[in-house]
């Protein structure tokens, strides 16, 4: 989570073209040194919801996240490219 955070705010300062990204928790099936699932599907589908300079995750990151320095506002429940039903979507920032 810092560290998506540290990008987004990285490339901005960096005359970079905006960064975005998607994060989700989850199990990951680990292959020829690469990772695979509905866990990084997922991921990516928020990823691509998500706007250039935000960090939006999954509620499950948020649970993951407690105890961080990081705060969420909610963006409600969101349909995403592929996945059936609904997902509760958080945008995430560092805590003031």
């Amino acid at each position: 989570m810092l560290a998506a955070l540290d990008m987004v705010e990285g490339v901005a300062n960096h005359d970079l073209p905006p960064a975005h990204v998607g994060l989700h928790a989850g199990p990951v099936v680990f292959q020829d040194g690469d990772y695979f699932g509905r866990t990084v599907n997922l991921a990516a589908r928020i990823a691509d919801y998500a706007r250039p300079g935000k960090v939006v995750v999954s509620h499950e990151v948020v649970d993951a996240a407690e105890g961080t320095p990081v705060t969420f506002t909610e963006v409600g429940p969101v349909e995403l490219k592929g996945v059936s039903g609904t997902l509760s979507l958080h945008t995430a920032r560092r805590a003031e």
